[in-house]
């Protein structure tokens, strides 16, 4: 049950970050490599110490964190597009 936690709670924070990165012009291939790096060496973290049974936990937290902050950030866009 804790590790099942903790695997949600490291794809929450790799969402998260994938999240913020998502839709920026700039993203260069170097920044693609990395952030692929990162996720998959997050994966096999998660593979490692919570073995297969937390890969589905992680893979959605990780997905849905990704879409809600990547939601998130287009509707801030929205609405403070013309405030400045």
């Amino acid at each position: 049950m804790l590790i099942s936690l903790g695997a949600i709670g490291v794809g929450l924070v790799l969402g998260w970050l994938l999240g913020s990165f998502a839709g920026q012009p700039r993203r260069t291939p170097l920044s693609i490599v990395s952030l692929s790096g990162g996720s998959l060496a997050s994966a096999a973290v998660v593979a490692w110490v919570a073995g297969k049974s937390g890969l589905p936990s992680f893979a959605v937290a990780t997905l849905v964190t990704l879409f809600l902050h990547s939601q998130w950030r287009v509707e801030l866009r929205k609405r403070y597009r013309n405030s400045s």
